[in-house]
């Protein structure tokens, strides 16, 4: 799921033309992320002057980036579908369902709509009908965008390899294995070329015909920052603080820069410069050919916003709820504008007006030249899908579920309808996403995309203290004898004070602490990580007492019970190990990846899996006691009670099952899938769905 908000921080809306007749012109089209391979964000489109919307439609969960063809609109959403509408009215002219969240943005060439899902598997579609081609399955998620050139459609996956398709069989033409995870990085295709980066440090550069590697370069962190091709220069960020320059054709250096923090933004390349945001909430504009600092402007915040230049002005978001443009010439603040929340969307410039979204839910057009408001329009949800222009048009996804086209210029839009009541909220510097709340002694600790753990007083919302680690924390704490147990996905896996916040010991993994997270029992924390390991540590010390390597990633969080440590792994196994030596006990083969974490009660172990079915094993010998096959992949994590089992589905199911034999006592449809592990509390079972609604189950 991490991986929803690592594809949302690259999103772009595509802007239509009014005029059916000029949907393929130049001034009218947004081709790629961004514009183009030198990253501008600029059309020369007009922009409308009204402020009516012309259409919305909504489907059953968040909206991807959109893409344009034939005056057709498409996209995925975390309902697990793909759809197709008519991009002046917004009619629905058809749907494809994949069987997992479609993050990836799609490609549409030959007639065809290529798209990659969370199933795992490439897709091939007929634009004009939604009909099934081809499809391939890769061996993890594919959120990243898909790419297409000369009859070859290109994607990269997170099981770390990159393919080559041929666009009208589906015929594997290549593969190309690095050794990390491709997730928010994605391919550019340019001087024959595939360009793309990787979690293993690595910058790739592969011939597009043959797969055969021609250069890869290698950096001294992460790189999830898209690279920027111009005039034979490839322009690309790195979690080691850096921007380098490589040359495009044999991967010398040819400059690099130090910021002061990770650079996840995209470069920009214009007039001889190039811009770039970093997470020490800089804007940094470089000489295009030696790396030379021509200046740099300080926002408050992480600036993971790519930079759009029109005209002699930079426009870029910053998490300090600003849009900013500056001068390009000297980075002189030319006016910025305060929103209500962070901005990570890439601002789209077209018409003289400038829009962004921000989390505050709201899609904003503002007077480039000046930064007045000329309208803001305040959808169900967060807006950080990048809004593209074309054909005097916006078009914007939202996390309310919404894709809307809007005819904009000048007013203001109807405040959301939904109100609640709120006893406190704190804002951290980023999205609060997945890592759930542990709560003791009167005090929240939560981790947030911003790299910080907090503690927060659970009266009254006031901040106690707050952890900064290397990256995003998407792993929930763990609370135990004054110690703060939680991992990020910097590596490491943090000890903290509880009381304090100061940190007693931290210890360096091999790969990203994803989702997994910290089981403490007996003295030691048993935690996974995407290097593949099961590690167990001192808690007092952090010291290593042993790591079990599985055959993939391990997302699951251990489960701790009768002297045995039971988890998932990404191989598709469950594997008990025995708590002291880190010994396989037994292991039992799904036939899908194994995501969700187990749990443990009566003997029985309960786990489920990305082939549909929920296991229920014995505890000591690992022997399938029964399976329940659910209509969609299980990645809730189940919970046991009252004799009976609950989770959900990517059906969109809740299941109550009855714990001894595995028989349905009840199921409940949602409007999405349920990836949301229940909780039980008082005979009420309580869950959440991607249809945006949280359930609340019990006996009349």
């Amino acid at each position: 799921m991490v991986a929803l908000v690592l594809i949302l921080l690259i999103s772009a809306a595509i802007i239509l033309d009014s005029a059916f007749n000029k949907w393929q012109s130049n001034a009218n089209a947004w081709p790629m992320f961004h514009y183009d391979s030198a990253r501008t964000g600029f059309s020369a489109s007009d922009a409308p002057n009204t402020n009516q919307t012309l259409w919305r439609f909504h489907t059953g969960g968040p909206v991807d980036s959109p893409v344009v063809s034939d005056g057709v609109v498409y996209f995925g959403s975390l309902d697990d579908k793909v759809y197709a509408l008519n991009a002046m009215t917004g009619a629905l002219i058809w749907t494809y369902t994949t069987g997992a969240n479609v993050l990836s943005p799609v490609a549409v060439a030959e007639g065809m709509v290529f798209v990659g899902s969370e199933d795992f598997h490439v897709y091939a579609l007929n634009a004009t009908t939604g009909a099934y081609i081809w499809s391939y399955k890769t061996g993890y998620f594919v959120d990243s965008a898909i790419a297409y050139a000369s009859g070859v459609v290109y994607a990269a996956s997170e099981d770390w390899n990159v393919y080559a398709f041929n666009a009208s069989t589906g015929d594997v033409l290549w593969i190309y294995t690095t050794n990390g995870q491709i997730m928010l990085s994605s391919p550019i295709i340019a001087n024959g070329m595939v360009y793309v980066g990787s979690e293993d440090h690595y910058v790739y550069a592969l011939d597009a015909f043959t797969g055969a590697l021609v250069w890869r370069f290698k950096t001294g962190d992460m790189v999830v920052s898209t690279p920027a091709v111009a005039g034979g220069i490839l322009y690309v960020g790195s979690n080691d603080c850096k921007l380098y320059a490589l040359n495009a054709f044999t991967g010398d250096v040819i400059w690099s820069y130090t910021t002061g923090g990770p650079v996840f933004s995209s470069p920009a390349v214009s007039g001889g410069r190039v811009f770039v945001g970093s997470c020490d909430g800089k804007v940094y504009a470089l000489d295009a050919e030696s790396g030379r600092v021509v200046w740099s402007f300080q926002t408050g915040g992480v600036v993971s916003s790519s930079p759009a230049v029109a005209g002699d002005l930079v426009f870029v978001g910053s998490n300090d709820c600003r849009v900013y443009a500056l001068d390009a010439s000297s980075g002189a603040l030319v006016w910025s504008y305060l929103t209500r929340d962070m901005v990570i969307s890439l601002p789209a410039v077209a018409g003289g007006m400038v829009y962004v979204g921000a989390w505050d839910g709201c899609l904003y057009a503002l007077d480039a030249a000046t930064g007045s408001l000329m309208w803001r329009y305040n959808t169900g949800g967060v807006v950080d899908s990048s809004p593209v222009v074309a054909g005097g048009l916006v078009y914007v996804g939202c996390w309310d579920g919404n894709i809307y086209a809007l005819n904009a210029s000048t007013g203001t839009m109807p405040l959301d309808e939904f109100t609640s009541s709120v006893v406190w909220r704190f804002t951290t510097g980023n999205k609060v996403l997945l890592s759930s709340p542990a709560v003791a002694e009167g005090v929240v600790y939560v981790g947030s995309y911003d790299g910080n753990i907090y503690a927060l007083n659970a009266s009254n919302g006031a901040l106690i203290w707050n952890y900064t680690t290397g990256f995003a924390v998407v792993s929930s704490p763990a609370v135990v004898d004054g110690m703060v147990y939680v991992g990020s996905e910097d590596h490491y896996v943090y000890a903290l004070d509880a009381f304090t916040g100061a940190l007693v010991w931290r210890y360096l993994t091999g790969g990203q602490i994803h989702f997994s997270s910290p089981a403490v029992a007996g003295g030691a924390v048993y935690v996974g990580s995407n290097d593949r390991h099961v590690y167990a540590l001192d808690a007092r010390t952090g010291a290593l007492l042993w790591r079990y390597q599985t055959g993939d990633a391990v997302i699951s969080s251990p489960a701790v019970s009768g002297g045995r440590v039971f988890v998932g792994s990404c191989d598709g196994k469950v594997y008990a190990l025995d708590a002291e030596s880190g010994r396989v006990a037994w292991s039992f083969q799904t036939a899908g990846q194994v995501t969700s974490s187990p749990a443990v009660a009566g003997g029985i172990v309960f786990v489920g899996s990305y082939d549909g079915k929920l296991y229920a094993l014995d505890a000591a010998s690992g022997k399938l006691v029964w399976s329940f096959a659910a209509g969609g992949a299980v990645v809730s994590s189940p919970a046991v009670a009252g004799g009976k089992v609950f989770f959900g589905s990517h059906d969109g199911q809740v299941y109550a099952l009855n714990a001894s034999d595995g028989s349905v006592v009840w199921c409940y449809l949602t409007g999405a899938m349920v990836v949301s592990s229940p909780a039980v509390a008082g005979g009420i079972v309580f869950v959440g769905s991607y249809d945006h609604v949280v359930y609340a189950f019990g006996s009349p």
